[in-house]
């Protein structure tokens, strides 16, 4: 049976060509298995191989300097779990979930306020951070371990905080611009005179009715709608196939409609075939009106 390779060598092998020159094999080995043993010891339900953990180290060094000195600056432990969270290890993504991710509410309810804003910021984190998206790796990738990892998702949790306020602001200004245009030339007259007469009634039935909606619909149209997340992320936030989703959207949207029209209905003096014309004219804009109706929290 082969000899198993020393931890240095393998060190040394997963640096780049230029950072091979300031390796200190006589005190790079016992070093490295004084990183290995605090890692583990931190964190011993981590079934990571040390291989990886060592290529995952060596990609995080820089090309110059001595090896020692920024093995020594790195917060080893931290990048130990964030390497396992890479590998989409559960029981990683459990201790990422329980042991920080609570930590930065605190810094995410300064921007958003209290309320389910936070734990939506956080969840959508939690989906940037361990997901796989487009082909490319989980988010947690981009720790470099030169700071303490409850620092670092502070600082992406308020900037994920930031970025979805902006958003919501951004796409709610571009419905507002929509609905004050004029009539487009070559449409159709009449829904447009009804399209304009009522903008108002119409916004103020469809707040009416999203906010009747159940928590799970109003939710997932949230999710969907105004941050924009695919079927796919919204059915692994819920356990479900994206199918499932679908369905839920739906079936959310159908209810929304169905309530605006009997609101309208009631708050408007208008004829059934008036009412069935301005249904099928603002029809259309149902999704970008969820957009910029639907609260970040409630």
């Amino acid at each position: 049976m082969p000899a198993q390779p020393s931890l240095s060598s393998l060190m040394i092998s997963f640096l780049r060509p230029a950072a091979r020159d300031s390796a200190e094999p006589p005190e790079l080995e016992s070093h490295l298995a004084e990183i290995l043993d605090t890692a583990q010891t931190e964190w011993p339900d981590l079934a990571l191989p040390k291989d990886i953990f060592l290529r995952y180290l060596a990609e995080r060094l820089p090309e110059q300097g001595s090896l020692l000195d920024a093995l020594r600056a790195l917060h080893v432990a931290d990048l130990y779990l964030a390497c396992a969270c890479a590998q989409g290890l559960p029981a990683a993504h459990v201790a990422l979930e329980s042991r920080f991710l609570p930590k930065v509410d605190a810094a995410v309810s300064r921007v958003t306020g209290l309320g389910d804003a936070v734990a939506e910021v956080r969840q959508h984190l939690r989906e940037r951070l361990l997901s796989s998206e487009d082909g490319k790796p989980p988010r947690i990738i981009s720790y470099q371990g030169t700071g303490p990892l409850v620092a670092w998702l502070r600082a992406a949790a308020v900037r994920t905080a930031l970025n979805s306020r902006r958003s919501a602001r951004r796409r709610a200004h571009a419905e507002e611009e929509a609905l004050a245009e004029g009539p487009m030339a070559g449409g159709d007259l009449e829904l447009d005179y009804l399209r304009q007469r009522h903008r108002a009634d119409f916004q103020a039935a469809l707040a009416e009715a999203l906010a009747a909606l159940p928590t799970r619909e109003r939710t997932v149209l949230r999710l969907h709608f105004v941050e924009g997340l695919s079927l796919e992320r919204i059915g692994a936030m819920y356990q479900t196939h994206k199918s499932t989703v679908s369905r839920w959207l739906a079936r959310a949207r159908e209810e929304v409609l169905t309530d605006v029209r009997r609101r309208l209905a009631e708050r408007l003096q208008l004829s059934s075939e008036e009412l069935q014309s301005l249904i099928r004219a603002v029809r259309s804009q149902i999704d970008a009106s969820i957009s910029s109706l639907l609260p970040r929290s409630e």
